[in-house]
């Protein structure tokens, strides 16, 4: 009997926890390296206009807003999500009405952060593949090699590049998402 009931409690804390569940995400994404001669470098990821996904059009942004504090401001989510980043600041602040944030970083070497390039010959480009990334391509100072009758979602730079920079598209229809930026005035107002 108790084992019984205990499958069942089971079962309900698992629908109750898949009920509420949000989606933390972000409209756009925009990516900025600098590399130095021997391929180490440092970067940021800004996340613009961080958002709630709702959840059954339930409003479930207080919970996504404190994961965003505790596992990504205040915790490693991100490091244990990027491991070849040494990440140097994470901030939160409002711009243009929108809450965005931003992690700058360091690495050891271009290509463990995603990037190819012939080791064997300084005369190849630099490549970065975004057909990993469930995110859209918008702008980059590089040349993006999809979109036409070809469809090969990658960036290219010249040779001579040191300086990378893409924006994508994470989450494009808002209509069901609730803004973070009055959950991260509160806080804000809160920390004083």
């Amino acid at each position: 009997m108790k084992l019984k009931f205990f499958g069942y409690l089971l079962i309900i804390i698992s629908i109750t926890s898949m009920l509420f569940t949000g989606c933390l995400t972000t409209q756009y994404k925009e990516y900025r390296f600098k590399v130095k001669k021997d391929g180490s470098g440092e970067g940021t990821i800004k996340f613009v206009n961080l958002i709630s996904q709702k959840d059954d059009g339930k409003d479930v942004s207080f919970k996504d807003y404190g994961e965003l504090v505790t596992d990504y401001l205040e915790g490693n989510r991100f490091e244990s999500d990027n491991p070849y980043f040494t990440v140097t600041d994470k901030k939160l602040y409002e711009e243009e009405g929108m809450l965005v944030g931003e992690v700058a970083f360091k690495f050891s070497s271009i290509d463990s952060i995603g990037f190819f390039r012939d080791k064997d010959c300084d005369c190849s480009p630099f490549i970065y593949y975004l057909g990993t990334m469930s995110e859209t391509f918008i702008e980059t100072n590089g040349t993006y090699l999809g979109g036409g009758t070809k469809d090969f979602p990658a960036i290219s730079w010249t040779k001579k590049s040191n300086e990378f920079y893409f924006r994508t598209a994470v989450q494009q229809e808002l209509d069901e998402t609730v803004s973070l930026l009055p959950l991260y005035k509160t806080w804000k107002d809160t920390k004083k």
